[in-house]
Order: C-alpha cells, then structure tokens, then sequence
C-alpha cells in the first residue's frame, strides 16, 4: 500500500483541483463544508465571482449560526472578503455591523468611492446608532451619519403618505363605533388618560403635532396625576423627537415648573428628543448635567435626567457620560432606584463596548449592597440589564464578565448572569445558546413542590391530632 501524504501536500489538492471543481459544479455548498473542515476558508474569495457569490454568501452567513465561536465570526469575515472583493459594499456593511466590527465599518466606508452608495451606507449607519470616526469623509456623509436630515426625510415620508395631519387615541380606539346609552357620561379616569398619553405620543411620534398635549394651555397635562404627568411630559419627546433645533424650546418652559413630576418628564423628554440624533452643541448634556450631580436634586428628578442621558447618547459611548454617571453608581449611600436608572443609562450609551471599568463597577454596587434589598426592590434588574447592554452581541467577549456576575450572591446574581449571557448572544442565532436559553425555560422549580411533600397533609395531619 502507498504511504499516507501528509496533510500539509494534500492541502493544494484541495484548494487548487477540488474546491474550483466543486464551484465550476455550482456545488459551492461542498467546496465551502471541504474548506472549513480543512480550515482553509480564507482560501474560498479567489474562486468567486459575480455568478456565484450570491449563492455563496448565503450560505456563509446561514453556516455562521451553526458553528461554534470564534469560528462564526471568521466565517462572517470570509463573506466581507467576498463582498468587498465584488464591490458589494452595502451588503458587507450589514455584515460588519452585525459582527460588530468597528474596523471593518471604517474600511469599508473609506474603499467606497462610490457618492450614492457611501450615503447609502450612511444611512444604514445612522439607522443602526453607529458613528465611527473616518477622517477625510465628505461633510454631507457625517451630517447623515449624525442624523441631521432624520426629521426632514420623515416628514417628507408622512407627507407623501399623507399621514402627517395628528391623530387622537379616539381615531385609534374608534369609540365612536361602541355603542353606548346616550345617557352614560364619560368618565374622566387617570388610568384611561395614562393610556391615551402614550397611544397619542406613538401615533404621533416625529410629527411634531399633536391634538393632546402641545396645543396652548397644555391641559391635557393636568388631567394626569403623580407619575401620569411625568409620562405626559415625556411624551413631548417623542412628538418632538429629533428636531432638536425647533423642539427643545417647546420643552423649556417645562424645565421650570414647580412640580416634580412634570419636571422629571420634561427632564426624560429631552433625552427623547436628542435620541438618535447627534449634535454638536451637546444640548442634552448641557440641560441634564446638572440634575445629576450628588446631592443636587431629588431622586425622581435625578432619574429623569439619568434615563434621558442614556437616550440622548445611546450607542456613543461619550466620555463625559461615563465620568458623571460611575460615581453615581459607586456611591453606597445613593438610592438604588437612582444607581439602577445610573446603571441602565451607562449600559445604553456604552452598548457592545465591552467596557470593564463600568462592568466592575455595577457588579461592585449589586455585591455591596444588602442581598434581601436586591431582591425586593424591582428595579434591581435594571443594573443587571446595564452590565448585559455593555455586551450586548458580543458573545465569547463576555465570558470574564459572566464569571464576575456568578459571584454575585443570592437571586440577583443568577439573574445577572442570564440577563448577561443572553444580551451577549442577542442577535447571533446561535443555535447553541438557544438550546440552552429553551432548556433553562423549560425547567421548574420544585421548591414548592418540596415544601408541600415535606408538610403534612391536611387530612391525615387532622386525623393524627
């Protein structure tokens, strides 16, 4: 018999008789299983062209979410090889964002010379909060990239539509069609005008009118109470969201009011407002900084100003953000309800940094704090879902910060934990973790069940006395 070749000889075999074979075959599916079991993928972008890398592609990406880490994001890569080498700059676009890749993002904007396409990628940047800084880009692209035109384009959307005229929560609930004795009264209920508060802010959000709460006199205001009149100052930053220039002004007088409640709302509205959209005046850190120093205001407002700085800058990861909101989550003698907001707005603005100083500090404030006020404020999810932000698509890069959670104790640290492996894997498909998230929602606690068991029964505990 004829000794074994090394697989090293054996190697150009593949790469340079079976794999074009297989391609000329149009069995691309073969040549990329062939290539990947000999870990030669990188080998596949020579022998594609613009008949097959259709096909190709495809089946790269649908591969990506069946395989083991690190080997689904070097699959993604090969496909943004592909993609760049044909000049589908769009479709490797999508592809860099998903793999979350900042460097990927910058060349491929930078190999575009293409004006339409790369303001066509533009967009797709503003529209996925992702902002890298590209030097040498014309000023038109970075005014996109920073949401400039947002408002413009969606009113012209809502024009062409013919969408723009404000709608009432009565147009969506069609009241008119309940029947009803034309003696019964309407009644003026808080819960129902809590309702119709947030119906009217999604119906009419971006418009910039509405028939509710930004005509004169603001009365629909007064009909909220406590918490309602913060969600209906709020809801000012959706109808007004993105026209930063127009809508603050309309926001302002609220800033002033005496009332705390409709000044946290208002404080939340301007974060509404500034999402998405950048601004060189940085009007929402100007507006809200003060309302987060230690000590300067009450806890609802200091919430207010905490949320809307995470939705102004969501995705940012701005500096400034991050040196006014970390002591606030460090502090011991904060209120948990202001460090969960705290921590909530640090994972919105830091999102998929994998940031380790603001992980070490939110893990730091759950194991400090008394485990038995973990478990019995709510809002205590709140900072666990801020260390998951942080990781959010990230996978194998959450590993470190999987561990710090499990050394959390008690109820709150097994909810950390799974709130942080699952923003990790958020997006992916990876079947993997799936399995498992179906098999951890499958189990059922028996603890109950034990204690029943260990009791006596009714009955015959009655028969024995």
């Amino acid at each position: 018999a004829a000794p074994l070749l090394p697989a090293e000889e054996l190697l150009p075999l593949v790469t340079g008789e079976m794999v074009p074979f297989f391609i000329a075959s149009n069995a691309e599916s073969e040549a990329i299983d062939l290539l990947m079991e000999c870990g030669q993928l990188e080998a596949l972008p020579p022998h594609v062209d613009e008949a097959n890398q259709e096909r190709v592609v495809l089946y790269l990406v649908q591969v990506s979410s069946y395989v083991a880490e690190p080997e689904d994001a070097q699959v993604l890569q090969v496909a943004i090889a592909i993609l760049r080498k044909l000049r589908r700059f769009p479709e490797a676009m999508r592809l860099a964002l998903r793999l979350r890749d900042d460097d990927a993002i910058s060349e491929i904007m930078t190999a575009c010379d293409d004006p339409l396409v790369s303001k066509q990628m533009a967009y797709m940047l503003a529209r996925q909060g992702v902002r890298p800084e590209i030097d040498g880009l014309a000023e038109e692209l970075d005014r996109v990239m920073d949401g400039a035109h947002l408002p413009e384009h969606f009113h012209e959307l809502a024009r062409d539509l013919d969408v723009l005229e404000p709608k009432t929560p009565d147009d969506i609930y069609k009241s008119h069609l309940e029947k009803r004795p034309a003696s019964a009264a309407a009644v003026d209920s808080a819960r129902a005008n809590l309702a119709s508060t947030f119906v009217n802010a999604f119906v009419n959000l971006g418009f910039g009118a509405d028939k509710l709460m930004l005509p004169e006199g603001n009365k629909w205001l007064y009909k909220n109470k406590e918490h309602g009149m913060t969600s209906a100052a709020a809801s000012l930053g959706a109808l007004l969201c993105w026209d930063v220039d127009g809508g603050l002004t309309q926001i302002d007088k609220f800033l002033y009011m005496s009332d705390t409640n409709i000044k946290a709302g208002a404080l939340l509205a301007v974060g509404i407002l500034n999402c998405g959209v950048r601004n060189e005046c940085d009007p929402a850190l100007a507006l809200l900084n003060d309302y987060v120093e230690p000590g300067a205001e009450t806890p609802q407002l200091k919430m207010g100003a905490l949320l809307g700085l995470g939705l102004a800058y969501l995705g940012t990861r701005k500096a400034e953000v991050l040196e006014q909101l970390v002591p606030v989550v460090a502090d011991l003698d904060t209120p948990l309800e202001v460090v969960a907001m705290a921590s909530l707005s640090l994972g919105l603005t830091f999102a998929g940094s994998c940031h380790e100083d603001i992980t070490q500090t939110i893990i730091a404030a759950l194991m400090e704090r008394e485990e038995a006020s973990l478990e019995t404020e709510s809002l205590t999810r709140l900072l666990c879902l801020g260390v998951g932000l942080l990781y959010i698509g990230r996978q194998g890069e959450a590993d470190l910060a999987l561990e710090l959670a499990k050394a959390v104790p008690g109820e709150a640290g097994a909810y950390c934990a799974i709130t942080l492996e699952t923003c990790a894997y958020a997006g992916t498909g990876n079947v993997l973790k799936v399995q498992r998230l179906l098999g951890l929602a499958g189990e059922h606690n028996n603890k109950e069940e034990e204690e029943e068991e260990a009791a006596p029964a009714p009955a015959p505990a009655g028969a024995a006395a």
